[in-house]
């Protein structure tokens, strides 16, 4: 019975990437300038185009990564909480200001990276960049959930 749904899974998955095959060709654990690259050749970005893409990427992309990462510890320390302490709900106030703070910054930082590709490509290419980028999540999505649950086999290292 699980063969069967995972052929069907699998066969789906193989259909749907036949509308996209941009995506396969990305390396799901590809580094974002990858993904930006790749993201390029499917709008057909002109040389300015991806100059000033790639300059918008380079510009922001430290600082959204450094973002990311305190976003991410903050989380970790609220898992790591002892939920029965006197000052839990303290300590976590504490911990939902840093973490507001952060994702606040986070927005504002690819809000204006965003704004500059936007304003960099056509309405059509900016359309294709987005949905290229979105099938991108969904598959690296997919990938991550598969190793997670042993449907692909034991995680790797």
């Amino acid at each position: 019975m699980w063969r069967t749904v995972m052929a069907m899974a699998l066969a789906g998955g193989l259909l749907a990437c036949v509308g996209e095959p941009e995506v396969q060709r990305v390396d799901l654990t590809a580094d974002s300038e990858k993904a930006v690259l790749a993201a390029l050749t499917k709008v057909k970005a002109s040389e300015a185009q991806r100059i000033a893409v790639l300059n918008a990427y380079d510009s922001r992309n430290g600082e959204l990564v450094k973002l990311n990462r305190s976003s991410k510890q903050i989380i970790d320390q609220w898992y790591t909480l002892k939920r029965t302490a006197p000052d839990y709900l303290q300590q976590v106030d504490a911990l939902a200001v840093k973490w507001a703070q952060v994702n606040a910054d986070e927005m504002r930082a690819r809000g204006a990276y965003e704004h500059e590709l936007a304003a960099n490509l056509s309405p059509g290419q900016w359309s294709g960049w987005l949905d290229f980028m979105a099938n991108l999540a969904a598959a690296r999505r997919r990938a991550e959930l598969y190793r997670q649950d042993g449907i692909a086999g034991p995680r790797g290292p």
